[in-house]
């Protein structure tokens, strides 16, 4: 929230959309929650799909609210203001196209915001974001993040319902951010966000593509129009500078459309003459994490890091390729990027040393996902099995079901369903429509409940064997009907880690 000398007048704020006799109006901050709403607040109120922030006006007012904004369907009634114990209450056509400008208006009149980093993709967004903080950290920089983990200064998150905040919020953060003299904020934009122009109007420093594959089709209808949402970063936003992931199809197809786009990726082969690089090469997969070397436009370096997996390899890669753009030398990178530490729920390991067993809690949710991580531990992995728990969430993508079974019948030599978030569904008819994708569907174990999966794998389990707990990642909770229930794999394993196990007589597994 502003100070009262800072206090921004209604009537200036939204010059570009309406001239109104609103004299004398002053806005403290901006709210679409009447419960936030405060003494000088703009409060506004929007046809929600499942509440009407309209009825929510009069308690808006009695808490303080200077000013309503009123979203209308009648493009003929924009603009009317009626007077609601002496507050003004306008009626804005098409208010939620609006919001976006308006919140930059309100936050940054000077358009002096910060340098903001914009992640986009089905996979591997929070650990760019989470990497790329972490290493402007190390340099000195003060940075934020913004997605699905949380929202803060790094170290510091405050979980967060949506990848990407609403457009009041969005500036509201980065206007605290600037207030805390952050230098860069590093933002997970989602296809959900960019299509309902919740970072609009956001002048962003960079924008990183990480790849395309499927998800959100519930919402979208369409790879392609999932497709066209992503694009839209890149097409219609303000962007400097665009990173984008040539080992994609995607990527490399748009690589093409981009020419000042860099290109970033293994074995990077030139897609247009003169375009700005970073291709890897000589992976090497160590029981700690990954060493390996690159060449690019900037010149060749040597990378070690504490990561598995080819997909993190790319991940690093798109940091590599932010911070070199940055002017960070190379030396520099090779020096911070061994101190870089474990994103939460991102191939995150608890070994068991008496048992001789690991762990791995994996936000993995897509096929895509769970392929690239049963890959990734496949190459780390020296002796015993692979084993894959996961489940898939209710009312969402139904026709990923299947193709998740197939990923996991043949990449791993075990699997055990659990339940993901299976809302408003029976999690009995998830795990059957996930059957359905098996081959040997016999040979697959149902455990509903996650805990006792993790202690059954626990008990039974071989030395030397890998066990990959897909799905959940860092969330501490689990939506079951309509309750969202306290449960988080990782604290689980944590705390089970640091207890005594009595041998019990193996089951067959």
């Amino acid at each position: 929230m502003k100070t009262q000398s800072e206090l921004t007048p209604l009537k200036k704020l939204l010059k570009p959309w309406l001239s109104a006799d609103i004299d004398n109006v002053m806005v403290s901050c901006l709210t679409l929650d009447s419960r936030n709403v405060v003494k000088d607040s703009l409060f506004v109120a929007l046809q929600g799909a499942c509440l009407d922030g309209r009825s929510f006006i009069d308690k808006a007012i009695t808490q303080g609210a200077s000013a309503v904004l009123s979203e209308t369907s009648n493009p003929s009634q924009h603009g009317i203001i009626t007077y609601l114990a002496g507050v003004p209450v306008i009626d804005i056509y098409q208010l939620p196209a609006i919001l976006s400008p308006l919140a930059y208006r309100f936050y940054f009149p000077q358009q002096n915001v910060h340098n903001v980093v914009a992640v986009t993709g089905t996979n591997g967004k929070t650990t760019i974001a989470s990497l790329l903080v972490n290493c402007f950290t190390l340099l000195g920089k003060k940075s934020a993040q913004m997605g699905t983990i949380g929202n803060g200064l790094f170290g510091e998150l405050k979980s967060s319902l949506n990848t990407t905040l609403d457009a009041l919020s969005v500036f509201a953060e980065l206007y605290d951010y600037q207030q805390k003299q952050v230098e860069y904020t590093v933002m997970e934009v989602s296809s959900h966000g960019l299509s309902q122009g919740r970072v609009s109007a956001l002048p962003f420093h960079s924008a990183i593509f990480t790849n395309l594959s499927r998800d959100h089709l519930d919402y979208h209808g369409s790879m392609a129009n999932y497709g066209a949402a992503k694009k839209a970063l890149f097409t219609e936003h303000a962007v400097k500078y665009r990173i984008i992931n040539s080992d994609d199809a995607t990527g490399k197809a748009w690589l093409k459309e981009f020419p000042d786009a860099v290109a970033y990726g293994f074995n990077v082969q030139s897609v247009s003459k003169g375009q700005s690089y970073l291709s890897i090469s000589k992976v090497n997969y160590q029981a700690q994490g990954v060493d390996f070397k690159f060449e690019s436009s900037w010149g060749a370096g040597h990378i070690s890091a504490p990561f598995y997996g080819d997909f993190n390899v790319s991940n690093l890669a798109a940091v590599l390729t932010q911070l070199l753009l940055e002017n960070i030398t190379i030396a520099q990178l090779e020096a911070i990027f061994p101190k870089l530490t474990s994103v939460p729920g991102r191939m995150e390991q608890y070994y068991f040393a008496k048992k001789d067993i690991t762990f791995v809690v994996d936000y993995a949710h897509t096929p895509d996902a769970l392929e690239k991580a049963l890959i990734a531990l496949q190459k780390h992995k020296s002796s015993g099995r692979l084993i894959c728990v996961f489940g898939c969430g209710g009312d969402r993508d139904k026709g990923k079901r299947s193709e998740m079974a197939k990923v996991a019948e043949n990449f791993a030599q075990k699997v055990v369903l659990v339940d993901d978030n299976p809302r408003s569904e029976s999690a009995e008819d998830i795990m059957e429509d996930i059957l359905r994708g098996f081959n040997q569907a016999r040979a697959v174990m149902k455990i509903h409940d996650r805990k006792e999966a993790v202690l059954f794998l626990l008990t039974n389990s071989l030395p030397g064997d890998i066990v990959l707990l897909a799905g959940k990642g860092h969330e501490d909770y689990q939506i079951i009907g309509d309750k969202r229930l306290h449960y988080s794999d990782r604290a689980l394993l944590a705390s089970l880690r640091k207890e005594q196990y009595k041998d019990l007589n193996k089951a067959d597994l």
